[in-house]
């Protein structure tokens, strides 16, 4: 997919959400209280009140049975039995082994890599953002995917991913129950981020 494409509202008076991650573990879990002001969320964009979507990094994660999905069908799958396949989805920038060919955007701007990479330094400062360097920073083996350090790193970037999808399609309200999200908020690289969980952007319906 191209980089120059990016996912833009129609109707320009219309509040745009971004749906992370936890926001369909919210829903997918019902002793998360959250699961409620995100299902309200998904109702008013049904309604057409609201523009809201899902980062597609979102099927990169873990599942629930701590695999890896092999492809998008069994993810939007998922969004169907939730009630969110009449989201957009949201496409990252493409890396190889974690994305999704179909929904991933190839990088021709050095800026919007390192978009990316700001991002990632302000969520985890103390972290290197590549794999390798990750690996060797926790004495793992680069070749073993199926560790703990993997497992970590990889979370690390998806989150990275996820809000750089938000700012490249120029949407307005990032949702997330993960409060390390908010440390985005004020800083001179991101002066119009508002990042909120999800009973805080349900009030602004």
């Amino acid at each position: 997919m191209a980089l120059d494409a990016p996912i833009r509202r129609v109707c320009t008076d219309m509040l745009k959400f971004t749906l992370d991650t936890n926001c369909l573990i919210d829903v997918d879990d019902e002793d998360r209280p959250a699961g409620q002001f995100v299902r309200q969320l998904c109702d008013a964009a049904s309604e057409g009140k609201i523009d809201v979507a899902m980062v597609a990094s979102s099927a990169s994660e873990r599942q629930q049975n701590d695999e890896f999905l092999g492809n998008m069908t069994f993810f939007k799958e998922r969004m169907e039995r939730l009630g969110f396949d009449h989201l957009q989805l949201l496409p990252p920038l493409l890396r190889y082994g974690i994305g999704f060919w179909d929904h991933g955007l190839w990088v021709n701007d050095e800026s919007e890599e390192a978009l990316e990479t700001l991002i990632y330094a302000a969520m985890f400062p103390t972290s290197p953002k590549e794999w390798a360097d990750y690996a060797a920073a926790k004495n793992a083996d680069p070749k073993d995917t199926t560790s703990k350090a993997y497992f970590r790193w990889r979370n690390q970037i998806l989150d990275a991913q996820a809000f750089w999808a938000h700012e490249h399609h120029g949407r307005d309200v990032f949702v997330t129950s993960d409060k390390r999200f908010k440390c985005l908020m004020g800083r001179p690289d991101f002066p119009d981020a508002i990042i909120e969980e999800p009973h805080e952007a349900v009030s602004r319906i």
